[in-house]
């Protein structure tokens, strides 16, 4: 039997193929024959993806929602759905969005064996939560007060098993319950109620708008970027959410979006922050975000570019812990990889963007840490995390808020 133009798993390829080639307006096509006969999950959500990449946002969202509704299961179909609700601004909807990602990725994760490794770093920043959050609710959790002296023989190993290792990231075995809550910490997140307001309302935009619509912004400094109330509101998402589930070599923890790092103060600032910028904004929209917590024995973030058009970093961790001032920042460069550079190429680090930016006579600018400083920067320029000495312990860890921003389609 020889298959029709557009049918079956031949027209889904067909389909694939020319998305992938940057045809989205041809695959429309096939994907529209494919879904008027049937109601093909993958098809629809092919489809809504060729929407969004053609700015057709209300296609998109009517697409999105009917693949969510053929498959409710389905992570990939509510972060596509989530993604056209932050493109179109609907902030709430894409907030219920993300939290049904998180609660679907958490039941859907595998049971782990009963005997594996992680990075030692990930198990010490876990229970150092686990212990941070147990005394922030003690009065309300008084029936757990003995789980931290439980486990505190197991700070202890862990603190030395970094300090040993000279530097590097080590890894250390996982068995038995107490050590299990330190590789996948039972999930949560602290509630919120949107505030009055979150930017700080004495920040002059005009000259970080006067850049942008120039065309000339590189790098710019946002002092005492948020309100007290919106520091302090942010600041406690990110000490007692447990949506910190990405362990890097390099010795720092990430949350993102799929697993719970979603919030009404995140959208708050993201959408307070597109009002600030105005005109000179209009046509941008939060297309990405995620934190980082850094070990201070350990390396930040090393030399890379982000896939946005801007990016917005932010520093939440109070001045007091930062030991050396002058450092502790963001060191950005005035280059951004070359146009047949891959995401892979470019954000990856590595040798190949130092030799790259040794070849160019790239020159780079250090900005000091300071507790709440954001910075604004072009989104591709290479930047990385500088070099810092924080004071021990959780609440002193370094930690930064990145907000990405793309310019929408339509």
């Amino acid at each position: 039997m020889t298959s029709l133009p557009g049918s079956g798993s031949v027209g889904l390829s067909e389909a694939e193929d020319l998305m992938s080639a940057g045809n989205s307006e041809a695959a429309v096509a096939i994907l529209l024959n494919i879904v008027e006969r049937e109601a093909d999950s993958q098809a629809l959500f092919m489809l809504a993806s060729s929407y969004l990449e053609l700015g057709n946002y209300d296609e998109a969202l009517r697409h999105a929602s009917f693949a969510v509704e053929a498959e409710p299961s389905s992570a990939p179909a509510r972060g596509l759905l989530a993604k056209v609700n932050l493109a179109v601004g609907d902030y709430v909807s894409a907030l219920a969005d993300y939290d049904a990602i998180a609660a679907l990725c958490h039941e859907q994760r595998p049971i782990p064996p009963e005997q594996y490794s992680i990075p030692a770093h990930f198990a010490l920043r876990n229970l150092e939560q686990l212990e941070h959050i147990l005394a922030e609710n003690r009065d309300e959790r008084g029936s757990t007060r003995a789980v931290p002296e439980q486990l505190h023989g197991l700070h202890r190993n862990l603190t030395d098993v970094i300090d040993n290792a000279n530097g590097d990231a080590p890894w250390v075995s996982v068995n038995g319950r107490s050590s299990k809550i330190l590789a996948d910490p039972p999930f949560a997140k602290v509630p919120e109620e949107k505030l009055p307001s979150y930017l700080n309302p004495d920040v002059d935009y005009q000259p970080i708008r006067q850049a942008i619509s120039s065309g000339q912004l590189k790098a710019e400094v946002i002092d005492d970027f948020l309100n007290s109330a919106a520091l302090e509101q942010v600041r406690k998402f990110c000490l007692e959410s447990t949506v910190w589930r990405h362990p890097y070599k390099f010795g720092y923890v990430g949350a993102f979006p799929q697993d719970g790092f979603a919030s009404t103060s995140l959208f708050a600032v993201a959408d307070e922050l597109e009002s600030a910028l105005g005109e000179a904004f209009d046509g941008y929209h939060l297309a990405q975000w995620w934190a980082f917590e850094y070990d201070a024995r350990l390396p930040g973030t090393d030399i890379h570019g982000d896939d946005a058009d801007f990016s917005l970093n932010l520093w939440i961790t109070p001045d007091s812990a930062n030991l050396d001032p002058p450092s502790g920042g963001l060191v950005v460069w005035d280059k951004t990889a070359p146009s047949d550079w891959s995401f892979d190429d470019y954000n990856s680090g590595g040798e190949r963007v130092r030799e790259y930016l040794r070849d160019t006579n790239a020159e780079s600018t250090v900005i000091p840490y300071r507790e709440n400083r954001a910075v604004l920067f072009k989104g591709h320029l290479f930047h990385r995390t500088d070099d810092f000495t924080f004071a021990p312990g959780f609440v002193n860890r370094r930690r930064s808020v990145t907000f990405l921003f793309r310019r929408s389609k339509r």
